[in-house]
């Protein structure tokens, strides 16, 4: 597992990913595979970039590998979001043929992010690609790797539709931002990015009440925000998790957006 995270703000979008690989040995402790690449393709084509979390790899297939072959073929389609289809489907055609012990070991996600022009205005969205049941990560979806985008879905708190791409509600999206709104989302183990998210928010909260709290309107303040908690996570398990079953650590990887499609890393992921 991974854990992967995705902030939008008002001009930028933000993902954030730790870099540990972890296979299962017999006796169910995990062996570590992979502690410095990095989980984040850049799609220059969309003003997105697209993060994975779940299969990393089996036998001499890759993931990553795979989704840097799908970013070379990005700018043939056009619009984001027949793109994300086109991952779901390619992906779960390549599943289709791998053989897996254990079920669930063919469980994936994807947070592809791209910015639409609606009207006047560019606006981001998160497209979520994937075949998990729910968030924990225990059955898989009986219709196979499914297409949806998140970000209306998160602002309003209604069920996902395909109606979310209406210019109406998209426009809805930017207005949440524009007011000072932000949109996060992450993937791979909620609880435990949830509560160290939670504790970062209630401090910057303090901060904001104490008037001491730093401007975090530029892109590296965005960056820090979003990588702090992936960091906490990954640092308690390094400290308290038992021999073997560690699953979040290694290098921390994030890749910052603009809506006018400039990136900027400050762990050397731009494109």
């Amino acid at each position: 597992m991974t854990v992967i995270t995705t902030l939008f703000a008002a001009r930028h979008t933000v993902h954030v990913t730790d870099s540990l690989i972890t296979s299962r040995r017999m006796d169910g402790t995990k062996e570590p595979l992979e502690w410095e690449k990095t989980k984040i393709v850049p799609v220059p084509a969309f003003r997105g970039a697209v993060v994975y979390w779940g299969l990393a790899q089996l036998g001499g297939w890759s993931t990553l590998e795979w989704l840097q072959a799908r970013r070379a073929e990005a700018d043939r389609f056009p619009f984001p979001e027949a793109f994300a289809q086109d991952l779901a489907r390619r992906l779960e055609a390549e599943l289709s043929r791998m053989t897996f012990t254990v079920e669930t070991d063919k469980g994936i996600g994807l947070h592809f992010t791209a910015y639409e022009r609606i009207e006047d205005r560019w606006i981001p969205e998160l497209f979520l690609v994937s075949n998990w049941g729910d968030p924990t990560y225990t059955f898989l979806r009986p219709t196979g790797v499914g297409c949806s985008r998140e970000a209306h879905h998160i602002v309003s708190g209604q069920d996902p539709d395909p109606s979310d791409a209406i210019p109406e509600r998209r426009r809805l999206v930017a207005q949440h931002l524009n007011r000072g709104g932000w949109i996060w989302y992450n993937n791979g183990d909620p609880v435990l990015f949830n509560g160290a998210a939670n504790t970062i928010l209630s401090m910057l909260e303090t901060f904001a009440k104490r008037r001491v709290l730093a401007p975090i309107f530029d892109t590296d303040a965005f960056i820090r925000l979003t990588q702090a908690p992936v960091e906490f996570v990954s640092r308690v398990q390094q400290d308290f998790c038992a021999a073997g079953q560690r699953l979040v650590g290694g290098r921390i990887h994030n890749l910052a957006i603009s809506d006018a499609g400039d990136y900027t890393s400050t762990s050397g992921d731009e494109p």
